[in-house]
Formats: C-alpha cells, sequence, structure tokens
C-alpha cells in the first residue's frame, strides 16, 4: 500500500536524513520545502513530503525524529 507523507520540522539535520533516506529506499515525489510568514519573511519550519510504499524504511525515522504531521 503507498502512502503520503507529509511533515513538520524546525530541525534541518533531521529532515535531511529522513529525505535521503526517503530517496535510497525508494521514495517518489520527495519534496523539502521552507515555510516563511507572508508577512515577515520570517523562518517558520520545514516541509518534508514524498509518496512511499507503506513499508519504506524512512516512515520509522519519523517516529524517532522531531515531525509533527501539522503546523501548531
Amino acid at each position: 500500500m503507498k502512502v503520503s507523507v507529509d511533515v513538520y520540522s524546525k530541525d534541518l539535520e533531521a529532515c535531511l536524513k529522513v529525505y535521503k533516506q526517503a530517496i535510497e529506499a525508494g521514495a517518489e515525489e520527495v519534496c523539502l520545502t521552507s515555510n516563511h510568514d507572508y508577512d515577515t519573511d520570517e523562518f517558520e519550519n520545514f516541509q518534508l513530503s514524498f509518496d512511499a510504499d507503506h513499508k519504506n524504511e524512512a516512515l520509522a525515522s519519523l517516529d524517532n525524529g522531531p515531525f509533527q504531521t501539522q503546523v501548531p
């Protein structure tokens, strides 16, 4: 079964680690972007998204990292 992942974090190193794992494990549409406040242009967070099989190794890394499924 394929799942879509969309998580947020302020930890760039954690995002890069999972980004690399996702690509190496065969995930598709892997994307890492930064979000900024529209008015102040101040950094808010990184958004990591990808599509992968539900057994993809990168999914387990999300449970052990500083990721949120939605922005507070």
